[in-house]
């Protein structure tokens, strides 16, 4: 089996140019025991047993990419450009990761030493922030996981691109780059709302996230002011590099992230600073 078929392997099905995923639906944290959700499973490589977590990266792809063979033809680029490096599993079993990619959106892809591959997603240059790690939820192929953690006076969860390389544990208060690809953005309307019957307030100039109703955990509805934005590339995708707050605290401090958004999710809309903006993203962070 080539490269090609094992991409293939990561939406399931061997059709050239499926359906889009679609949903935002990765695994729930403890599915059916050997079981993939939506059938996008990565070769038996991925599959859950009791207490473990499938997940897929279908939707994630969705974000920078229009197609299943822009996919494929990323990842495998990413192999021939990239500098192998040999990590170690949850098991200890040995796997070989990838990264590439020019701009501030790169490629992973983990790999058994034979070629064989474990799991692709795109990865992005974000903001750095202290976040105190609470919780973390391992996929498993034991390469991949999601944490949660306090955010100044937030709570929120993310998926840890870098997990397969940090060899120590990971609660505790660490350095993470924050960044979030989205599934699609949109201006936001200034609507006035009213609290208690009596206190009425703008949702103008607002930043807050709360959970996308049926995603996973490191899915958010949002809505932000963009403080600047630069249009980067990907592939050939061309997207929208905005610095903008995920949240503002009760002392009016922002925390800043990077929210990439490409044309296609933008659907005609083109971003730009002071705009108020509203969607929905994918949270993840490159732990230090």
């Amino acid at each position: 089996m080539g490269l090609f078929d094992r991409v293939r392997g990561l939406f399931g099905g061997d059709d050239a140019e499926p359906e889009p995923a679609t949903g935002h639906d990765d695994a729930e944290v403890a599915p059916e025991p050997t079981t993939d959700p939506a059938d996008r499973g990565r070769s038996g490589v991925n599959e859950a047993a009791d207490g473990e977590k499938s997940g897929s990266h279908g939707s994630h792809w969705d974000t920078v990419t229009t197609g299943q063979m822009d996919v494929i033809s990323t990842i495998r680029g990413a192999v021939e450009s990239g500098m192998p490096t040999e990590w170690r599993t949850d098991d200890g079993e040995t796997v070989v990761g990838y990264r590439a990619g020019a701009g501030p959106i790169s490629t992973l892809v983990v790999t058994d030493p034979g070629g064989e591959l474990w799991t692709a997603y795109p990865v992005a240059e974000g903001i750095t922030h202290e976040l105190a790690v609470e919780t973390v939820v391992p996929w498993a192929n034991g390469v991949e996981a999601q944490l949660t953690g306090a955010l100044g006076d937030s709570t929120v969860s993310m998926f840890a691109t870098n997990y397969v390389a940090i060899d120590e544990r990971i609660e505790g208060t660490r350095q993470v780059e924050l960044a979030a690809l989205c599934y699609d953005l949109n201006p936001a309307d200034d609507e006035t709302l009213t609290v208690d019957d009596e206190h009425e307030f703008s949702t103008a100039g607002m930043a807050g996230f709360v959970p996308f109703d049926g995603g996973d955990a490191d899915d958010y509805v949002f809505q932000t002011r963009i403080e600047s934005v630069k249009q980067v590339e990907f592939g050939d995708a061309t997207i929208y590099r905005c610095r903008a707050p995920l949240f503002r605290d009760a002392h009016g401090n922002d925390y800043e992230i990077s929210i990439y958004a490409a044309e296609h999710a933008c659907d005609g809309y083109v971003p730009e600073a002071g705009d108020d903006v509203e969607g929905v993203f994918w949270l993840q962070g490159w732990l230090s």
